[in-house]
Protein backbone atom coordinates (compact mmCIF):
# COMPACT_ATOMS: atom_id res chain seq x y z
CA UNK A 1 0.00 0.00 0.00
CA UNK A 2 1.49 3.21 -0.73
CA UNK A 3 1.48 6.09 1.77
CA UNK A 4 -1.38 8.11 0.87
CA UNK A 5 -4.54 6.38 1.17
CA UNK A 6 -5.76 4.06 3.40
CA UNK A 7 -7.44 1.29 1.04
CA UNK A 8 -8.75 1.69 -2.56
CA UNK A 9 -12.21 2.81 -1.73
CA UNK A 10 -10.72 6.11 0.28
CA UNK A 11 -8.27 6.07 -3.31
CA UNK A 12 -11.51 6.58 -5.10
CA UNK A 13 -13.58 8.69 -2.90
CA UNK A 14 -10.82 11.40 -3.49
CA UNK A 15 -10.16 10.63 -7.29
CA UNK A 16 -13.85 10.83 -7.91
CA UNK A 17 -14.22 14.23 -5.71
CA UNK A 18 -11.30 15.81 -7.34
CA UNK A 19 -11.17 14.79 -11.18
CA UNK A 20 -15.34 15.85 -11.51
CA UNK A 21 -13.98 19.16 -10.15
CA UNK A 22 -11.31 19.08 -12.63
CA UNK A 23 -14.12 17.95 -15.72
CA UNK A 24 -17.02 20.06 -14.63
CA UNK A 25 -16.14 22.89 -12.30
CA UNK A 26 -12.98 23.91 -13.43
CA UNK A 27 -14.19 23.72 -17.43
CA UNK A 28 -11.37 20.75 -18.35
CA UNK A 29 -14.48 19.16 -19.79
CA UNK A 30 -14.69 21.78 -22.40
CA UNK A 31 -10.47 20.91 -23.38
CA UNK A 32 -11.63 17.02 -23.59
CA UNK A 33 -14.08 18.02 -25.88
CA UNK A 34 -12.63 20.25 -28.12
CA UNK A 35 -9.33 18.04 -28.05
CA UNK A 36 -11.24 14.78 -28.16
CA UNK A 37 -9.52 13.70 -25.67
CA UNK A 38 -10.79 10.78 -23.14
CA UNK A 39 -8.18 9.50 -20.12
CA UNK A 40 -7.83 5.88 -18.45
CA UNK A 41 -5.85 5.46 -15.59
CA UNK A 42 -4.60 2.38 -14.04
CA UNK A 43 -3.62 2.42 -10.86
CA UNK A 44 -1.43 0.53 -8.54
CA UNK A 45 -0.54 0.91 -4.66
CA UNK A 46 -3.80 0.51 -4.05
CA UNK A 47 -5.26 -0.98 -7.57
CA UNK A 48 -7.77 0.35 -9.30
CA UNK A 49 -9.09 2.45 -12.80
CA UNK A 50 -10.54 6.19 -13.12
CA UNK A 51 -11.63 7.10 -16.38
CA UNK A 52 -12.47 10.66 -17.34
CA UNK A 53 -14.15 12.03 -20.86
CA UNK A 54 -15.89 15.47 -21.34
CA UNK A 55 -18.83 13.81 -19.46
CA UNK A 56 -17.80 11.19 -17.42
CA UNK A 57 -15.87 10.59 -14.29
CA UNK A 58 -15.92 6.85 -13.34
CA UNK A 59 -13.98 4.62 -11.20
CA UNK A 60 -13.47 1.09 -10.60
CA UNK A 61 -13.97 -2.12 -12.60
CA UNK A 62 -15.84 -0.19 -15.08
CA UNK A 63 -13.47 2.42 -15.81
CA UNK A 64 -11.64 -0.14 -17.43
CA UNK A 65 -12.82 0.98 -20.96
CA UNK A 66 -10.15 2.19 -23.80
CA UNK A 67 -9.45 5.59 -23.84
CA UNK A 68 -7.23 7.84 -26.59
CA UNK A 69 -4.82 8.32 -23.76
CA UNK A 70 -4.19 5.41 -20.82
CA UNK A 71 -1.73 5.80 -18.18
CA UNK A 72 -0.66 3.93 -15.53
CA UNK A 73 1.22 4.95 -12.33
CA UNK A 74 1.35 4.54 -8.37
CA UNK A 75 -1.25 6.32 -6.48
CA UNK A 76 1.33 7.64 -4.74
CA UNK A 77 2.45 9.52 -8.26
CA UNK A 78 -0.68 10.79 -8.67
CA UNK A 79 -0.66 12.90 -5.22
CA UNK A 80 3.17 13.36 -5.89
CA UNK A 81 2.09 15.02 -9.26
CA UNK A 82 -0.50 17.04 -8.24
CA UNK A 83 1.54 18.82 -5.28
CA UNK A 84 4.10 19.74 -7.90
CA UNK A 85 6.57 17.26 -6.61
CA UNK A 86 7.17 15.28 -9.85
CA UNK A 87 7.17 16.47 -13.08
CA UNK A 88 5.06 14.98 -15.93
CA UNK A 89 8.36 15.07 -18.30
CA UNK A 90 10.14 13.79 -15.43
CA UNK A 91 7.58 10.78 -14.59
CA UNK A 92 7.64 9.86 -18.45
CA UNK A 93 11.06 9.64 -18.50
CA UNK A 94 11.84 7.66 -15.55
CA UNK A 95 8.60 5.88 -16.10
CA UNK A 96 7.42 6.44 -12.72
CA UNK A 97 3.91 7.33 -15.45
CA UNK A 98 4.06 5.10 -18.17
CA UNK A 99 1.97 6.42 -21.02
CA UNK A 100 0.41 5.37 -24.29
CA UNK A 101 -1.43 7.66 -26.74
CA UNK A 102 -0.68 10.20 -28.81
CA UNK A 103 1.92 11.68 -26.28
CA UNK A 104 1.05 15.58 -27.81
CA UNK A 105 -2.29 15.60 -27.01
CA UNK A 106 -1.45 15.20 -23.88
CA UNK A 107 0.87 17.19 -23.46
CA UNK A 108 -1.51 20.18 -24.91
CA UNK A 109 -3.97 19.30 -21.60
CA UNK A 110 -1.19 19.82 -19.64
CA UNK A 111 -2.03 23.83 -19.34
CA UNK A 112 -5.56 23.16 -19.00
CA UNK A 113 -4.91 21.49 -15.33
CA UNK A 114 -2.92 24.39 -13.99
CA UNK A 115 -5.64 26.10 -11.79
CA UNK A 116 -5.88 22.81 -9.79
CA UNK A 117 -2.45 22.91 -8.36
CA UNK A 118 -3.24 25.90 -5.64
CA UNK A 119 -6.36 24.25 -4.70
CA UNK A 120 -5.52 20.57 -4.60
CA UNK A 121 -4.19 20.80 -0.76
CA UNK A 122 -7.97 21.82 -0.09
CA UNK A 123 -9.08 18.30 -1.90
CA UNK A 124 -6.29 16.39 0.40
CA UNK A 125 -7.27 18.01 3.17
CA UNK A 126 -11.37 17.04 3.26
CA UNK A 127 -10.26 13.76 2.06
CA UNK A 128 -7.31 13.34 4.75
CA UNK A 129 -5.07 12.44 2.29
CA UNK A 130 -1.30 13.61 4.03
CA UNK A 131 0.76 16.16 1.93
CA UNK A 132 4.22 16.60 4.08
Amino acid sequence: MGVYFKDQKHMYEFLEDLWKHIVFEAGLGEKLRAYEVSYRYKITDPDGYIYIDADNVITGEEANRDAVLRMEMSADTVVLFWLKKLSLPVALATRKIKAKGPIPKMLKMTPALKPIYPIFPEFCKKHNVPID
